[in-house]
């Protein structure tokens, strides 16, 4: 078995997930027209990578996702998995035992390719499928309409079949990348070709250049060195003039010093006599601050009882708003506490609810369980009156049987009694009617004779007796009539008995062929009266299953409400507690802001009292403070007058203490003068280090050692300097990178050199591998196409019982695109095209092709849909064996209304509608009683294979070229070691393609590039 399970979702007509289970051998897809058959294949062509929606029987990609019905809403997704068995490694590219290839599409349009749950793309997929007959192109999915297309399209397109088989689709791919490959690499080439010839007129142009600026930088570095040795000779100078600088300093600096000690020595005398007229007026300064203290200090305790006064009457008006405050604080205190039970007793009762609709949720809950079983014991009740109903009907069916057989039977006996019985109708109408007139004439002679005892009975009264006596001998005499009537009625009578069958009686008694008849009537009523009676079951249980159906959607919309509530209870809970949390904090808040304000009440009734005492110890120190002050002016007065005494002999020594600073202002000037010079030569010197640092961006003091061993003049270096800038001159322009871009230009230049002989040697070997793949591929068709050429031919003669059926190339000359002709020959006419042979004809001449490919390289399952649709009963039976034939090595899933085929299925997969517009799939397994398959039932005789002519071509190369090839293709095909070489230098050149590719576009974005392309433009 290869094909396991198909699991589709979304995908046309199938709405809910299904699971489509396949098992081995032959499978019949059954079910009435418009119930999702076909989108069975669909979904199977789908998921394998079919891209066109018209095969698809859809106008877009997304018309394949389901669109809703009247009940149901449209998806939005489309998915289909089909799991495959690789147990024997069919699937070679990939290492597992089962293989799970899944597609998806959304309604937006975007796309999903998975195998083994790993997400990958369209390519990679169809890679997976290539030479196995599976795929859109493949063989493995055979539909009406395609045999159709098969045998009436061009023969070109008959290609598909063979390719496939040959095993040469994935070699026609590579084939046609490394063409693809081989176009893009000359292009390439092109390029790098016009980009070389640029880069070649740059190298030579650079080369030139990048001489002349090598002898540009030689002469400039001399210069250099000239200008090196000018700038060091006047760095040297001036070193030299600051030196002789720095030593008239320290001169100067000497005789400065010496003058300034004897200022000291003057100022020293004056600092011992300042120092005593300081401290006698530090110690008035003294005096006096402290006086000016004194006052400021009264000022200061005068404020300080005046804002004592202001505190003492703020404190006490702090304190009387503390405490009303803090009274109405504990007024809201006790509205928040009222707040806060009534929080707490609102959360209270949202819990209880938030616990009642927890409740109700539980009991719904266990309501749609309790339901969803009712629904399911129902749904099992009516399975078992289906069955039941199924049970009667084959027992209905039997009786039925019994009562036809029964009543041919007494039809049979009664024919055979009545002709044993020489049974007349004409005589038995004559004997009734002799009958019926003795009757008549016997009961009108009893009647008259009635009548004549009644006269007897008058005439005994008043008649004589002769007249008596008459009418006595007149009745004997009737009497005698009628008694000889009465012997012929006797007679009469028996030959009617010999006219009328005595076996009835046997048809008719208890234990006769009618009894049991009506039994078998009674037998067949009481069927249908069980019929009936399940069938009113069945009725009842579907719409008690549909009462509970709403009453489960009534439930999960309370229960959807239900739960809304939950969360809006929960919310309105949550809400509550962080409001009953908020009112916490704040009473909380509040209280704290209520001690705050006692506290603040508290300190300012202290502060009130210690103001108060404190307004008393200031009135005492203002009295001390202006005693004070009268003692120490006294002080002041008499301090005033010495201090004048010492002044006086003060005046003489800052006389000469001036003379000794004008001759230290005249040094300093000196020094002054001196240490600007120097400045001016500390300038110049920087100047110079900078000027060079500037110039040539490097430090002159690396050169400094050079400075001190300079011996040429200045005029013989300045001479030397003008010659080598008069050369410099003389070079004219140049291109100062020149060098730097021969260099890169010549690397480049030979980088293209090499790349475009790694170009043409990928170029030779891509041909060499487009031909090595023809050649193979030539011989793998070839071999393939006279294998099922013979096959074809033999298949045909058997489904035809004769004939014959051929194949031939339109074009021998080019066999890897030559058309492929099918000609037909059934018993008794002549060889002629498939387009002038009838439906049932054509049918079996696809047929005989399928399996014909089949018998060369099996698909590992294939669909067939309804392609015995245009067979006779015989054709079918042939078509069946085939089937029984190659299910041994295949898995065949047959979708078809033909019971003949049907009874050649291992496994019936039954496609209904029980809702409008939604398919469903019903699997089942058929066993026979023995356990044996039957053996297929053969309608004609075996026919002996016949070989057929062996057809040779050549594939001619595309290039005139290399018309010396052409010739007959004789040689076999080494599929597997061919492949790996192609791989391989498939794998070379595209490295080499995507570097030549590489630098051809980073050549064409250069300027270079750009103009070299634009010329080849």
């Amino acid at each position: 078995m290869f094909l396991k399970s198909l699991e589709i979702f979304g995908f046309k007509s199938f709405a809910d997930r299904t699971l489509i289970e396949f098992s081995d051998g032959i499978s019949a897809l059954l079910g009435p027209n418009g119930c999702g058959k076909s989108n069975v294949v669909d979904a199977i062509k789908w998921v394998v990578g079919e891209q066109s929606a018209r095969s698809l029987r859809a106008d877009s990609m997304e018309d394949v996702i389901f669109n809703g019905t009247e009940t149901r809403k449209p998806l939005s997704v489309a998915e289909v998995t089909v799991t495959i068995s690789n147990e024997a490694g069919l699937l070679s590219s990939i290492d597992a035992p089962e293989i799970a290839i899944k597609r998806r599409l959304y309604r937006s349009g975007e796309a999903e390719y998975f195998i083994n749950n790993t997400q990958v793309k369209l390519k990679e997929l169809r890679e997976l499928f290539w030479d196995t007959g599976i795929g859109k192109s493949a063989y493995s999915v055979m539909e009406q309409g395609k045999i159709d297309q098969i045998l009436s399209s061009k023969p070109e397109d008959r290609r598909y079949l063979f390719e496939e088989a040959a095993g040469i689709t994935k070699h026609k791919v590579r084939s046609r990348e490394a063409e693809q490959k081989l176009e893009k690499t000359e292009e390439n080439m092109k390029q790098v070709g016009g980009v070389l010839a640029e880069v070649k007129r740059s190298h030579d142009s650079l080369k030139s250049q990048s001489e002349k600026t090598l002898k540009y930088r030689a002469l400039r570095e001399e210069i250099f060195a000239a200008e090196l040795d000018l700038h060091l000779l006047r760095l040297r100078q001036f070193v030299q003039e600051k030196d002789r600088r720095d030593e008239d300093i320290a001169v100067k600096t000497r005789e400065r010093d010496k003058v300034k000690a004897e200022i000291d020595g003057i100022n020293l005398s004056l600092e011992e006599n300042f120092d005593v007229v300081n401290g006698m007026e530090a110690k008035l300064v003294e005096h006096q601050k402290t006086v000016f203290g004194l006052a400021v200090e009264v000022k200061g305790k005068q404020d300080k009882r005046k804002f004592l006064v202001e505190r003492v009457g703020e404190s006490r008006g702090k304190m009387q708003q503390a405490q009303l405050r803090a009274k109405g604080l504990r007024e809201r205190i006790e509205g928040l506490r009222e707040d806060e039970a009534e929080k707490e007793g609102e959360l209270s009762s949202l819990r209880a609810r938030l616990r009642e609709i927890e409740k109700n949720i539980a009991d719904f809950e266990a309501g749609i369980k309790a339901a969803e079983a009712g629904i399911r014991d129902n749904d099992a009740g009516v399975a078992r009156a289906e069955a039941d109903i199924a049970a009667l009907e084959d027992k209905r069916a039997e009786a039925r049987k019994r009562l036809d057989a029964i009543t041919e039977d007494i039809v049979a006996q009664l024919d055979a009694r009545l002709k044993e019985s020489g049974y007349s109708a004409q005589e038995r109408h004559k004997a009734e009617e002799a009958i019926e007139s003795l009757i008549s004439a016997v009961r009108a002679r009893l009647s008259g004779k009635g009548a004549i005892l009644e006269d007897l009975r008058t005439l005994r009264e008043t008649a004589a007796n002769e007249a008596r006596d008459g009418i006595v001998a007149k009745a004997a005499s009737d009497l005698a009539e009628t008694a000889a009537q009465l012997e012929e009625l006797a007679l009469r009578y028996q030959d009617y008995k010999k006219t009328t069958p005595s076996f009835i009686d046997e048809f008719l008694s208890p234990e006769g062929i009618i009894t049991k008849k009506r039994g078998i009537d009674r037998e067949i009523g009481e069927c249908d009266l069980g019929v009936a009676e399940r069938r009113g079951r069945i009725a009842a249980l579907q719409k008690d299953s549909k009462a509970l159906g709403e009453k489960v959607d009534e439930y999960r919309r309370t229960l959807e409400d239900q739960r809304g509530n939950r969360i809006r209870m929960q919310t309105q809970a949550t809400g509550a507690e962080e409001a009953l949390g908020l009112l916490r904090r704040e009473i909380a808040g509040q209280e704290g802001y209520l001690k705050e304000l006692e506290n603040e009440a508290f300190l300012e009734e202290k502060r009130l009292k210690e103001g108060e005492e404190e307004l008393g110890g200031i009135d005492e120190e203002i009295a001390d403070i202006e005693r004070r002050g009268k003692e120490l002016n006294a002080e002041l007065e008499r301090l005033e007058k010495d201090i004048a005494l010492k002044n006086s002999d003060l005046t003489k020594r800052q006389d000469e203490l001036k003379r000794k600073m004008e001759r230290l202002g005249l040094l300093q000037g000196e020094l002054e003068r001196l240490h600007l010079g120097l400045a001016q030569t500390e300038t110049e010197i920087r100047n110079v280090k900078e000027n060079f640092s500037e110039q040539y961006s490097r430090d002159l003091m690396e050169f400094e050692t050079r400075m001190f061993e300079l011996q040429t003049p200045v005029a013989g270096l300045r001479e030397a300097l003008a010659a080598l800038k008069q050369r410099l001159k003389d070079l004219g322009s140049v291109n100062l990178m020149a060098p730097e871009e021969y260099a890169e230009v010549k690397e480049r230049y030979d980088f293209l050199s090499g790349q475009l002989e790694d170009l043409e040697k990928a170029r030779s070997d891509l041909k060499r591998i487009t031909d090595e793949i023809r050649d193979e591929s030539a011989a793998l068709f070839l071999e393939t196409y006279n294998k099922i050429k013979k096959n074809f031919h033999n298949m045909f003669r058997r489904l035809f019982g004769g004939g014959r059926g051929e194949l031939r190339l339109v074009d021998p000359s080019h066999i890897l695109e030559s058309g492929i002709e099918i000609y037909a020959q059934p018993p008794g006419k002549k060889l002629e095209s498939i387009a002038l042979l009838s439906g049932g004809e054509k049918t079996l001449t696809a047929i005989a092709l399928l399996f014909a490919t089949y018998m060369v390289r099996p698909s590992p399952f294939c669909f067939l849909d309804e392609i015995d649709a245009a067979l006779d009963e015989q054709n079918v039976l042939r078509f069946v064996n085939l089937l029984r034939e190659f299910g041994r090595m295949s898995q065949f899933v047959v979708i078809t209304h033909n019971k003949k085929t049907v009874t050649g299925a291992n496994a019936l997969l039954g496609v209904t509608m029980e809702e409008s517009g939604v398919t469903k799939v019903i699997a089942v397994r058929l066993e026979h009683s023995d356990g044996k398959t039957p053996a297929p039932v053969r309608p004609i005789d075996e026919l002996d294979e016949e070989e057929v002519e062996y057809e040779s071509g050549t594939e001619l190369p595309p290039d005139d070229e290399v018309a010396g090839k052409n010739g007959p293709f004789k040689r076999q095909a080494r599929a597997a070691s061919r492949a790996e070489a192609i791989d391989k230098a498939e794998a070379e050149a595209e490295a080499i393609d995507k570097a030549a590719s590489a630098e051809a576009s980073a050549a064409a974005e250069s300027p270079a590039g750009v103009e070299a392309s634009e010329k080849e433009s």
